[in-house]
């Protein structure tokens, strides 16, 4: 249908006069320009704070006999002994190598996703599981997937989720399951992975009689507002996987982006590069904050999600021209490459990313709710000398005026300032007071920069910085593309995990 169009168009204007030709084809750009916006799927975009664990790379198939789901009524106010409400909170268990009473339990900690089966299949815990004759269970974090003190998240109701509440509903958890008669003796080994991994050392710390230890996996435990170091890692990852070359381009083509803005020709060349679905408001920091999340956030990801030499094959993309000509062109055919874009088009505008956040029951809105009222975490634009320095839309108060209107105008930046402050001073930020812990970070992981990664946490309580590694790297079980420090890492945490079971 659109083919014949255009060629009967294109027939029809070649009979007119010079004035006449001009006025048309302006026509009929507006009409290609519907139509495309028509048939390409619009997308929206959201900033890397939160993280899925969908699957392990890798993992069994098995039939799902072997992990059973159940559920347990769960105080909804901890602190509150005259609240009596409860809701129903979600765990999975697998028990097939478990050697029988007093024999282990490894609890895999659930954090901002829906868990999955797939993690009692397969993993590091797994195979600690596996060496230990342990009993495995994956507990899910209130109000997020299906375990939910209320369906519907209005501020009122998120009043519940805070990490208070979440280590005491793991309290709680491990308390019951100790009073099953096969477990009463059973020690209790925790592991998890980003804000999980922070909930594994707060909880050690906050809850120690109930854990013999526990193993943290990319854990930023310092809640920050202003987070340049993040994309400040995302810069250095690229320069180290991929060279000079490739950080030229990632400059070049972000230069270019912003050079095109500031004519009319230029923006429609923009728009078209990176497959908008309609123009953007180039009056708005607020909407130029979420088109520069659309750059950004990206390359975050694939550094985020990186096993050794997949951003190198990035680069060489750039080097070689794959994804466009220009800088620009290459930037935004990475992108739609990168988010499997296909025929689709991206929204970038500002009004409906916030009523994404403001009026789905979704975990992104639980999340978001979290960064606002406990962690900041916003990736802002760093002022270092980075290519990403030049996104500088990319700002505090572009994050925080999601939290004013997605939940309620008090949400401030000096509330987020203070929650955040408020957590730091309740857990230690970057001096978490451990014992029995192994604290992991992969180092090309944006977001080791905000975990401790450069010492012990204490005597009993090693961290290990992988080189060449991101996030989450140890939990996956062995992996053709691992490096011999990652595999080390990994069977470190093992041996270490058995000694604690031993004593």
């Amino acid at each position: 249908m659109f083919s014949s169009f255009h060629t009967s168009a294109d027939t029809f204007l070649l009979s007119l006069n010079s004035s006449g030709f001009q006025i048309i084809v302006c026509s009929l750009s507006v009409l290609l320009s519907l139509f495309a916006s028509i048939w390409a799927e619009p997308r929206f975009i959201e900033p890397p704070l939160r993280i899925d664990f969908d699957l392990p790379v890798e993992f069994r198939s098995l039939t799902t006999s072997d992990v059973k789901t159940a559920w347990i009524d769960m105080p909804i106010n901890h602190f509150d002994p005259q609240n009596r409400d409860t809701y129903k909170m979600r765990y999975m268990y697998n028990e097939e190598f478990f050697g029988g009473d007093g024999k282990p339990v490894f609890i895999l900690v659930g954090g901002e996703w829906d868990i999955v089966p797939g993690w009692l299949r397969a993993g590091n815990m797994f195979l600690m599981a596996q060496e230990n004759q342990g009993h495995q269970i994956y507990t899910e974090h209130r109000y997020y997937g299906q375990s939910l003190p209320y369906k519907n998240f209005t501020t009122e109701n998120l009043r519940f989720l805070n990490v208070d509440q979440a280590l005491a509903d793991l309290a709680y958890f491990i308390k019951e399951v100790k009073q099953t008669p096969r477990f009463a003796n059973s020690k209790v080994v925790l592991y998890g992975g980003s804000y999980a991994a922070n909930m594994v050392l707060w909880f050690k710390q906050r809850y120690p009689h109930l854990v013999v230890g526990g193993v943290a996996s990319s854990g930023p435990t310092k809640g920050q507002v202003d987070f340049t170091g993040y994309l400040e890692v995302v810069h250095q990852a690229f320069l180290s996987e991929g060279g000079p070359g490739c950080i030229a381009t990632i400059r070049q083509g972000i230069a270019e982006t912003i050079a095109a803005m500031q004519t009319a020709t230029g923006r429609q060349n923009l728009e078209k590069v990176y497959r908008l679905c309609s123009p953007l408001n180039y009056d708005s920091a607020f909407d130029l904050g979420y088109f520069s999340g659309l750059i950004s956030w990206t390359f975050s990801t694939s550094v985020q999600q990186a096993r050794p030499a997949t951003l190198t094959r990035i680069c060489n993309n750039f080097a070689n021209n794959v994804y466009g000509t220009t800088a620009m062109e290459q930037i935004g055919g990475y992108i739609a490459a990168t988010r499997n874009l296909g025929s689709g088009c991206w929204n970038i505008d500002y009004k409906s990313y916030v009523e994404m956040y403001r009026t789905q029951n979704t975990n992104s809105r639980a999340w978001y709710y979290q960064t606002c009222t406990e962690y900041g975490y916003y990736q802002t634009a760093p002022r270092t000398g980075t290519a990403f320095d030049q996104l500088t839309w990319l700002s505090v108060p572009f994050y925080v005026d999601v939290c004013k209107q997605a939940y309620h105008h008090k949400f401030d930046e000096a509330f987020v300032y203070d929650a955040v402050e408020r957590v730091n001073l309740i857990f230690g930020g970057l001096t978490p007071d451990v014992n029995s812990t192994i604290n992991i970070h992969g180092a090309i992981d944006p977001w080791h920069a905000l975990g401790v990664h450069d010492r012990d946490l204490k005597e009993g309580s090693p961290t290990i910085t992988v080189p060449r590694a991101s996030h989450c790297f140890d939990m996956q079980g062995w992996l053709e593309s691992n490096t011999i420090r990652m595999t080390n890492a990994q069977q470190f945490a093992r041996r270490m995990v058995a000694r604690w079971l031993s004593n």
